[in-house]
């Protein structure tokens, strides 16, 4: 049981870290919106799809949360998960730094635009994308209903349709580690409460409506101590 979280926790950090390290580079470096976008959802898309099935392919301390209210993972679990996001977080941004320069980490680190937004709206809008994001997941992941090989492309698109719509008011983190991580890295914090904050509550108040007005609302078995595998059902692939 221990090596099973230890396994999982592992592969959360390293799912964190490469969608940490690939956000950075490409916002850093090239500093163009679209390319961010699209490599923020690819990535993600590709590590669910490929590590999902082991540790739930959470890689997001806001859907770990969201998960540990809908009782598929433990707080021991999701308290592994969530040292394990921020640490591969923190890793991939001082990648980026080792790398590059500290300069290109700063680059990449999520800021609020407050000649556009106050940090209350800040916070509200990353609430709502990631309230999104977690819908999402939950109809998808969740949802026996759907087929099994779409949640990857959901959750993708998801990411980039939040992340380009907020890019350039919030940063459009939509998860807690993937803002953490650079700001550790550069210092630079001044986006801490929409990153942080606004992806929690946006998880928990998604979690409320699907668990109390969009769900079935059928009886359920936490799923200790393992973490929810991706749902049976019909591929779209051939």
């Amino acid at each position: 049981m221990a090596d099973g979280w230890l396994r999982n926790a592992v592969v959360e950090a390293i799912g964190t870290m490469a969608l940490v390290f690939v956000t950075v580079m490409v916002l850093g470096v090239s500093g163009l919106a679209t390319p961010a976008a699209l490599a923020y959802g690819f990535i993600v898309a590709a590590l669910v799809a490929s590590l999902g099935h082991i540790s739930g392919g959470h890689f997001n301390p806001a859907i770990t949360l969201a998960m540990l209210l809908a009782r598929k993972i433990d707080v021991l679990g999701a308290a592994a998960y969530w040292v394990a996001q921020f640490a591969g977080g923190a890793v991939g941004a001082l990648v980026v730094m080792l790398s590059t320069s500290e300069e290109s980490v700063a680059a990449g680190t999520t800021r609020v635009n407050e000649e556009v937004v106050s940090i209350g709206g800040a916070i509200a809008l990353e609430a709502l994308a990631t309230f999104i994001l977690v819908l999402v997941v939950f109809g998808t992941v969740l949802d026996e209903r759907s087929p099994v090989s779409v949640y990857p492309f959901a959750i993708g698109g998801a990411i980039i349709a939040g992340n380009a719509g907020l890019l350039q008011v919030t940063g459009g983190a939509l998860n807690p580690a993937r803002g953490f991580g650079p700001a550790v890295v550069s210092g630079e914090w001044d986006g801490l409460a929409a990153w942080l904050a606004g992806p929690l509550i946006g998880a928990a108040l998604a979690w409320v409506l699907y668990q109390f007005v969009i769900s079935d609302r059928q009886p359920s078995k936490p799923d200790f101590p393992e973490p929810v595998p991706p749902p049976p059902g019909p591929s779209l692939l051939p």
